[in-house]
């Protein structure tokens, strides 16, 4: 079956809600920690339990956020025999497409392109992350008042190349970490607080984009830190799944060649190519670039709101499955 990026948006009757925070317990919810927080993963550990409730040994594993869908991933060992609820989860991409047997059970995919994983048998909506728009705190949390022209969100792996809030000070910036010592409530108020957010971290530009903040992507060490192959998988798996098709980033050079490359080639007989971060010359391109950036974007209001009902339906299936009821109306 061919992959369809362009599937019509289904319909649904009902005004968009929100879920009380659950009195109840559902399952393990699975995903990956850094040892030194990361504001996308960490959403997992603070938002399922304002929807499903507290964690606890259960029969199920609750898969959310993130692109940890792979083979021989370690998240999900000494998991075979229980059911594996993927609620908005993402491909990491590999050279074989991820297998599973009849104990995952697939409730949606965060986009096409893992939609393609599974010759589209599964459906996708977007990011589970979307799913913050069905909680109580969201309107208080959308609603702060602006104090931030321009936020800077970097790639949790990019941390250790550069000083950012010295980067941000000299631009005139806002600095939001993407490791949220100050927590995960925090960081979405400090997101939404902005007028506008460049992000290298896939998840600010979510949470951007879910707050309704127009967001610019630039790419650092990402091809390096995490692989160009999947950062741009996941990328358009999500760009995708909010219908935008034709957006650019700004790319900020992290490795050079020097004068040394040729010869350090020549010598080891074509075995090794040689590549150096210059600090100076990468931190002064940052800066250049990040000052120009004008190109943002944001999707379109339908298209949420169709995303809004669409895991609404998908949130409250599995709540009446585990006997949770508490759903209350709210205008958006």
């Amino acid at each position: 079956m061919p992959c369809d990026l362009h599937p019509p948006a289904a319909e649904y009757c009902h005004d968009p809600a929100i879920f009380n925070e659950s009195k109840y317990f559902i399952v393990n919810y699975i995903y990956y920690k850094d040892p030194k927080g990361n504001f996308g993963d960490d959403l997992n550990g603070w938002l399922w339990p304002k929807l499903f409730g507290a964690e606890k040994p259960d029969n199920d594993a609750f898969i959310g956020i993130g692109s940890i869908l792979y083979n021989g991933s370690p998240l999900f060992r000494n998991l075979e025999n229980k059911r594996k609820i993927v609620f908005g989860t993402g491909i990491r991409p590999g050279y074989r497409n991820f297998t599973c047997d009849n104990t995952w059970d697939i409730r949606f995919l965060r986009g096409p392109l893992s939609a393609c994983n599974f010759n589209n048998t599964h459906e996708y909506i977007a990011d589970a992350a979307y799913a913050l728009r069905l909680i109580k705190e969201f309107n208080s949390i959308k609603n702060v008042e602006k104090k931030y022209e321009i936020s800077v969100i970097p790639y949790f792996k990019s941390l250790e190349f550069f000083d950012w809030p010295a980067i941000c000070r000299q631009l005139g910036f806002h600095y939001i970490s993407p490791a949220a010592e100050l927590g995960i409530e925090e960081t979405l108020r400090e997101i939404a607080a902005s007028r506008f957010v460049i992000a290298e971290a896939m998840h600010g530009a979510i949470m951007a984009d879910i707050l309704r903040v127009p967001w610019s992507r630039f790419v650092l060490s990402t091809p390096f830190t995490e692989g160009g192959k999947v950062s741009e998988f996941k990328w358009m798996d999500w760009l995708h799944s909010i219908r935008l098709f034709n957006t650019e980033a700004t790319h900020i050079q992290l490795y050079r060649k020097s004068s040394l490359h040729n010869k350090i080639k020549k010598l080891t007989g074509n075995m090794v190519s040689a590549e150096f971060l210059v600090k100076r010359v990468a931190r002064d391109e940052l800066l250049t670039k990040l000052s120009t950036v004008e190109d943002y974007y944001l999707s379109q209001d339908n298209v949420i709101s169709s995303i809004d009902n669409r895991i609404f339906e998908k949130a409250a299936q599995l709540k009446q499955e585990k006997g949770i009821s508490e759903i209350v109306n709210s205008e958006r």
